[in-house]
């Protein structure tokens, strides 16, 4: 099982209209027992594309992972239904930022 802050790689498709497609890392925003307990995990993907928008969090020399973090592509994935490998640990204030966006994004619905 994974847990929250960890990279993973993952195939998205199947997608739809603008969504991001195509085996890809993400990382798991979502805490281990919302995991346990719905068999879902929560994801953001990481692209390499940096066109600077505001909802996205680069990904710096921790990671061997580069790119950013797609915070408002907000994703739930079975990964008991998908293959998918794990990468990293994603450091923990980058994990919080990210955590940041995705709960403002939500107050905002």
């Amino acid at each position: 099982m994974v847990k929250q802050g960890t990279i993973i790689k993952i195939n998205f498709n199947p997608q739809s209209g603008h969504e991001q497609a195509g085996f890809r890392p993400a990382v798991v925003i979502s805490n281990e027992v919302f995991n346990e307990k719905t068999k879902l995990s929560i994801v953001c993907p990481i692209t390499n594309t940096n066109n600077h928008f505001p909802l996205h969090i680069p990904l710096d020399s921790r990671t061997k992972t580069t790119g950013v973090i797609l915070c408002e592509h907000i994703k739930a994935l079975d990964l008991n239904s998908r293959k998918y490998q794990k990468i990293e640990d994603l450091p923990k204030d980058i994990l919080n930022k990210v955590i940041d966006i995705v709960y403002a994004e939500i107050e905002q619905i």
